[in-house]
C-alpha cells in the first residue's frame, strides 16, 4: 500500500491561529488548506479530498459544532476534530451526536493536536515527521 501526505483542513477565523496551526502541521508533513468562514469551506470543490478537519468551535455565521452537524446530514463522514477556548453547556452531549472525533482546548498544544489527527487519519496516511 503507497502511503501519502495527510490532507487536512483548518477552519479558524483568527488569522494568527490559522496561520500558526497550519505552518506546524505542514512542517509534521500534513497538507493543509485553510479556510476563515464556514461559508467559504462549504463554497470550496475539495470537501472529499480531506482527511480529517480541524473546527473552530466559535466560527462566525455557523459555529464549528453547527457547521459539524451540517456535515453529517449531508453524509460527509469525514473525522473532525473541534477546537474551543470554552465549554458550552451541553457542548459535550452535542459533540457525541455530531460524530466528532475529538474536543481540543486553546491554546492548542501541537502535541495534543499531533496526536488525535494520528488517532483519526489512522493507517489511511502516513505524515512524514511526527
Amino acid at each position: 500500500m503507497i502511503s501519502r501526505m495527510p490532507h487536512v483542513c483548518v477552519l479558524e477565523d483568527d488569522d494568527a491561529v490559522r496561520e500558526s496551526l497550519g505552518w506546524m502541521l505542514e512542517r509534521n508533513g500534513y497538507s493543509v488548506r485553510a479556510f476563515s468562514t464556514p461559508n467559504d469551506f462549504l463554497l470550496s470543490a475539495e470537501l472529499d479530498q480531506y482527511d480529517c478537519l480541524i473546527v473552530d468551535a466559535g466560527l462566525p455565521g455557523l459555529s464549528g459544532l453547527e457547521l459539524i452537524e451540517l456535515l453529517r446530514k449531508r453524509a460527509y463522514s469525514k473525522p473532525a476534530i473541534l477546537i474551543s477556548s470554552m465549554n458550552p453547556p451541553r457542548l459535550d452531549e452535542r459533540l457525541a451526536m455530531s460524530t466528532t472525533t475529538e474536543l481540543l482546548a486553546k491554546p492548542i498544544e501541537p502535541a495534543a493536536l499531533l496526536s488525535a489527527l494520528r488517532k483519526v487519519v489512522g493507517p489511511r496516511c502516513h505524515a512524514l515527521r511526527t
